[in-house]
């Protein structure tokens, strides 16, 4: 035995040692292997979990998905509503050079309208035509903001031959103005038109009640009321017509703020 532990000493000792290496490294292998089917178990149930929550913010999400469209559609149709551009009754032209010519002859129709019907029914009016100072020069946003203030005259003037006020003494379109939402790169563009007209206080309550409609909705804002001299239920009443948009600011009045006012009513 001795004999052979001589003569195969290095081959045994070579052997041996293969042995314990290969031992060693079979117990490395099996604890990295022990390792990772941990770390996978671990990664299997995590994401078994996350596909869990993630199937139930898909739920969250499409629910705030649904109220976010619920909402848009409400935003679209309050705006249809009420902004003086949803429905116009006087498109702007597409040729910027006729657009005077063309401004004039709508104008010229709404009054030359209304002046037939108002004489119609009795209702006295202003001899000369509203003044929208359609000077020679104006940008085609000054224009853009004539038609709007034609549109809120066209619906104002409906309503006062619906109701048959007794007269209509003075018409001023105004300018534009506009207050800037905190939260957004939009405006509410103000198009005002101001009106002096005599009326019942049911005629003005019913006015009032008229313009709250879908279809004629303009922000009514009263100036001043007084009681006509002789009359018991006259009134002198002059008012704002204000018709709303929502719109890009302009830089040129991008730091306006409206004050409250009180006696506002829209």
């Amino acid at each position: 035995m001795q004999e052979i532990w001589y003569k195969n000493k290095p081959t045994l000792i070579k052997a041996l040692a293969t042995l314990v290496v290969f031992l060693v490294l079979s117990n490395v292998a099996k604890s990295m292997r022990s390792d990772h089917e941990t770390d996978l178990q671990r990664y299997e149930e995590k994401s078994v979990v996350l596909a869990q929550k993630l199937q139930e913010l898909d739920g969250v999400v499409d629910v705030e998905r649904q109220s976010r469209s619920a909402l848009e559609d409400r935003g679209q149709d309050l705006w249809e509503k009420i902004a003086i551009s949803a429905r116009p009754l006087h498109s702007i032209p597409e040729d910027l050079d006729s657009i005077a010519t063309e401004f004039k002859r709508s104008k010229d129709a709404v009054w030359n309208d209304f002046k037939e019907k108002a004489n119609r029914l009795g209702i006295m009016t202003p001899s000369s035509i509203p003044n929208f100072e359609e000077k020679s020069g104006l940008s085609p946003e000054e224009w853009q903001d004539r038609y709007r203030m034609l549109e809120v005259l066209d619906k104002f003037l409906s309503v006062i031959l619906q109701i048959q006020l007794e007269s209509v003494a003075e018409i001023s379109p105004g300018e534009r103005s506009q207050e800037e939402f905190e939260d957004s790169d939009l405006a509410i563009a103000r198009y005002p038109v101001t009106f002096r007209v005599t009326c019942s206080p049911a005629q003005i309550s019913e006015l009032f009640a008229r313009f709250q409609s879908d279809n004629s909705f303009l922000s009514i804002e009263p100036e001043r009321m007084k009681s006509l001299d002789g009359s018991a239920d006259q009134l002198e009443v002059t008012l704002r017509a204000v018709g709303l948009d929502v719109e890009s600011p302009r830089e040129e009045n991008r730091n306006t703020r409206r004050s409250p006012r009180s006696g506002r009513r829209g």
